[in-house]
């Protein structure tokens, strides 16, 4: 039990296999009103999409922009684009990357995150680096703690994962 490739098994697309439209990525938000126009070629062939936007009001002010997916009519920050059409990841059956990964990918994944933000050479194999300058020691401490801890885990020292 739980061995390799034992976890989540999908024939799902991810989020990262289609080509994607962020609201945040248009520039300019304050200035848009009402819809935007995708235009783009796909095997040769002109491609054009109207997108409706709406926004939202923020609590300290200012205002949210957002896609309103044609398909489901939902308010989203993403739309996907794929065989020429141009819905949410609902529509789409579209997956999360890290929805498919196993308890091991999530623990390697965690590892070399905390090694990033340490600014260690990535891989659990290399060896831990310094503290970082300007970093205090109690939360280089508390944050080589958790690696090593996670580090036990992948290894399977302190037990079952999870």
């Amino acid at each position: 039990m739980g061995g390799y490739g034992s976890g989540r098994q999908s024939d799902k697309r991810t989020t990262n296999q289609v080509s994607s439209i962020n609201v945040k990525d248009l520039g300019a938000a304050d200035r848009l009103h009402g819809s935007v126009r995708f235009r783009y070629m796909l095997n040769g062939k002109p491609i054009e999409h109207t997108v409706q936007l709406t926004q939202t009001a923020c609590h300290y002010g200012g205002v949210r922009h957002w896609f309103r997916c044609d398909y489901c009519q939902g308010r989203v920050g993403v739309l996907y684009l794929s065989g020429g059409q141009c819905a949410c990841r609902k529509c789409f059956n579209l997956a999360y990357k890290s929805e498919q990964e196993t308890k091991q990918d999530r623990l390697f994944r965690k590892a070399g995150k905390i090694r990033g933000l340490l600014g260690w050479q990535p891989g659990i194999a290399h060896p831990d680096g310094a503290k970082p300058k300007g970093m205090h020691w109690k939360t280089f401490n508390r944050m080589k703690a958790e690696h090593d801890f996670t580090v036990q885990k992948i290894l399977g020292i302190t037990g079952r994962l999870g």
